[in-house]
């Protein structure tokens, strides 16, 4: 049994590390005025890592029912990611000052949301992606899903 707690262990670092620094290169991308290429790229890294560290701890745990939706969405944005040549981002940026500026003037929040990924061919999945995770913030939903399987280390 030791070893398996251990190798758990290993999981809930991994997974707990990469949304670190997830978060940190988030944070780093949403100071900048103008994104590069290689920003961009380090963050589809630190996104990418992460969602796979959530996924393989998550496959080593038995979630209650009202949590498996969450954990779908999860699923179907990894599986197209994997899966889809035709995803190439995953991510968006929203939020900030737009043109043509009208008032009353709001600013809303800059962050970093799920992009609308439309191209897997499990139903359920996808529509617990529109419903979970499509256009929300990638910090926060990180967040809460690593919490709820968190409740799960033994």
């Amino acid at each position: 049994m030791q070893m398996k707690g251990t190798i758990m262990n290993n999981f809930l670092y991994a997974m707990t590390e990469s949304f670190g620094r997830m978060q940190k290169e988030i944070h780093i991308v949403l100071k900048k005025s103008t994104v590069t290429d290689k920003d961009k790229n380090e963050l589809f890294l630190r996104v990418g890592n992460c969602l796979h560290s959530i996924l393989d701890y998550a496959e080593r745990v038995e979630v209650e029912e009202e949590e498996k939706g969450l954990l779908s969405a999860f699923r179907y944005v990894n599986n197209s990611l994997k899966h889809s040549k035709e995803v190439v981002e995953i991510t968006e940026q929203q939020g900030g000052v737009s043109f043509p500026i009208s008032f009353p003037l709001t600013i809303p929040r800059r962050e970093v949301v799920w992009s609308v990924v439309d191209n897997g061919d499990k139903e359920n999945q996808k529509k617990n992606y529109k419903k979970y995770l499509a256009g929300k913030n990638v910090i926060e939903t990180c967040e809460n899903i690593i919490k709820i399987l968190e409740k799960y280390n033994f």
